[in-house]
């Protein structure tokens, strides 16, 4: 487990529960500062990282690893769940273990996490994407991204369910590790014309948004909120 950053939280009476989150490309380390700024930074997760998670009584799993190392395993996770830990689960590889393990008792947030729990097929490559070792800057668009635009876009009235569905499948025949903007957007473009792409676009500020991001603020804000209301299994209360 590579551990990015470690922020002590002030002493108090009764301590908070001590929170480490799991990340990379779904939510920058500022951000995740600014929501839960006491909680350990680790790079995203991968198969033996939980053996190392003794010391926290909340870990949040967002981003993980699917090809570079194994990745994480619902027996690893069942197994911290055993010890009275709270794992929540968003985004990415949080979701996707969420949604079959939240009848175990693992917590899972958010728009990715609630389409996998729906699906009868889980795919890992809905959620996976390229980006840079360095800085974890997304490189290519992944899947669930779409499929939340195009959602909220037809929600709105703005795109009649065959153009829809169109545009969902262009997308999903680009290899995830390929699926960069300018290779989407001008997959789009040729199939249905700046005239239909562009209100589109318009309505979501002029790009495809994140949903993966906004899950994951959403599961740092809620761990943050557990570690702040909530005693550690080893405090008693006064």
């Amino acid at each position: 487990m590579v551990v990015l950053e470690t922020s002590s939280p002030t002493a108090e009476t009764r301590a908070p529960m001590k929170t480490i989150v799991f990340f990379g490309p779904s939510i920058a380390g500022v951000e995740v500062h600014r929501l839960a700024a006491a909680a350990t930074h680790a790079a995203p997760i991968k198969r033996g990282d939980l053996a190392a998670v003794d010391d926290y009584d909340v870990i949040v799993i967002l981003d993980g690893e699917f090809g570079q190392n194994m990745s994480v395993s619902p027996k690893e996770i069942l197994a911290v769940l055993g010890r009275g830990k709270t794992v929540i689960g968003a985004s990415s590889m949080g979701a996707l273990r969420a949604s079959e393990l939240d009848r175990c008792g693992m917590i899972g947030v958010g728009w990715v996490y609630d389409r996998f729990r729906r699906s009868a097929v889980r795919r890992d490559a809905d959620v996976a994407l390229v980006y840079s070792p360095f800085d974890f800057k997304p490189i290519t668009v992944p899947m669930v991204d779409v499929e939340y635009w195009m959602e909220r876009t037809s929600a709105a009235g703005l795109i009649p369910d065959k153009e829809r569905a169109l545009l969902l499948k262009i997308a999903r025949n680009i290899f995830f590790a390929e699926r960069t903007v300018d290779r989407l957007m001008g997959s789009l473009r040729h199939a249905v014309g700046n005239q239909t792409l562009e209100p589109l676009l318009a309505f979501s500020g002029g790009t495809i948004p994140s949903v993966k991001s906004l899950d994951a603020a959403e599961a740092v804000r809620l761990s943050a909120s557990l570690a702040e209301h909530r005693l550690p299994p080893h405090v008693e209360g006064g």
